[in-house]
């Protein structure tokens, strides 16, 4: 099965830990957390029948339940 790779920013450490377990909670698999200077980048790869959709709305409600608002 193909896969794809989608990529979100963060703004802190924390809310790229929200992310990735959004990822996650939707099916796919994180593979990299990256900082610069300004933000952090989180790497997911996925079944390309898991859209980036299915993949935000499980981040929003991650974040959401966490008190930590996108």
């Amino acid at each position: 099965m193909k896969k794809g790779i989608t990529q979100r920013e963060a703004k802190d450490v924390y809310h790229a830990q929200l992310i990735a377990q959004g990822m996650e909670n939707a099916g796919a698999d994180v593979f990299s957390i990256v900082s610069d200077t300004l933000v952090y980048q989180v790497f997911c790869r996925h079944n390309k029948t898991l859209s980036a959709d299915k993949i935000d709305k499980e981040i929003e409600k991650t974040c959401s339940t966490s008190s930590y608002c996108i």
